[in-house]
């Protein structure tokens, strides 16, 4: 996912751009060690000694010049310390995880108003990719864990495999875009307001050790993100969300978990709430048709 994509980005057989920390990344939080740490050991990685000192606080960036991670990964720890900040006074977000009214009609299967043009087939979806609404689980992921994210009942709701009616891609041709020549999403509606759910980042679903390391679709998965979610060679249009670096452009979209009507936990793209934020352009109010969705 997503992209420089940031989850990741996906870009049809592209790599994503890469990027050094930003001084937006500079976040100073004391309790932002236990978080890197948590991270660090899902995906059995070292964990350097100086983070050892939890008396001591860290900023990100000068967390990040101990480690060796590669860019994606780099993407992906900021993005867990930046949800565990904002969220540390809830395990998990109630915004997020209810299901919001509405947000999945469009995927019925047995939708009797479906729209043809909305048929994977007649797109130009890339051949390399099966494409499919649904998550698709690692077989040697523990009961234990999926449990957590799926209905007790095994219940879990099956998705129509067909396009999204809030979204859509295309190949990108501004030579001044950094990914010029890969493919991008964009908001298919006259406006969504700040706060809207869009649609799911969907993709194969393994733990945070098992991920791909060469794969530039991975998002972590799971309220302690101790999962991964790659759309590398599965999933859906979410996989061509571009990061906002480089682009001229503000971030508009975010990830955040929410639950379904059957309790699965989903990784929602959301557009983002119009805050106090320097990564939010001034008097944000939403997104419009044919504006690239940028996520950081």
């Amino acid at each position: 996912m997503t992209k420089n994509k940031s989850p990741k980005n996906g870009n049809h057989n592209q790599k994503k751009r890469k990027r050094s920390p930003s001084k937006d990344d500079g976040m100073v939080e004391e309790s932002i060690v236990p978080h890197v740490i948590t991270w660090l050991e899902k995906r059995k990685k070292k964990v350097p000694d100086l983070l050892k000192n939890e008396d001591i606080s860290f900023s990100i960036d000068h967390i990040l010049g101990q480690l060796s991670l590669k860019e994606r990964e780099r993407r992906a720890l900021i993005r867990h310390v930046e949800k565990c900040v904002n969220n540390k006074n809830t395990s998990t977000s109630s915004d997020a995880t209810n299901e919001l009214e509405g947000s999945d009609n469009e995927y019925d299967i047995q939708d009797i108003k479906l729209n043809t043009s909305l048929d994977v087939k007649s797109s130009n979806w890339p051949s390399n990719a099966e494409f499919s609404n649904n998550y698709k689980w690692n077989n040697d992921i523990p009961n234990s864990i999926k449990d957590q994210y799926t209905p007790s009942n095994n219940n879990i709701r099956q998705r129509a495999n067909r396009l999204s009616n809030r979204v859509y891609f295309k190949k990108i041709t501004d030579p001044n875009h950094p990914a010029n020549g890969q493919f991008g999403l964009y908001c298919a509606l006259d406006h969504i307001k700040p706060g809207s759910w869009l649609l799911d980042y969907v993709g194969h679903i393994s733990l945070g050790e098992d991920q791909d390391k060469t794969s530039d679709y991975v998002s972590d998965f799971g309220e302690k993100s101790e999962l991964a979610c790659d759309a590398n060679r599965y999933g859906n249009e979410a996989r061509f969300l571009n990061d906002y670096r480089n682009t001229g452009s503000y971030p508009n979209v975010e990830f955040n978990k929410r639950r379904d009507a059957n309790g699965e936990l989903r990784q929602g793209v959301f557009v983002r709430k119009a805050k106090l934020d320097s990564r939010v352009k001034p008097g944000f109010d939403g997104v419009r048709k044919d504006e690239e969705l940028l996520v950081r």
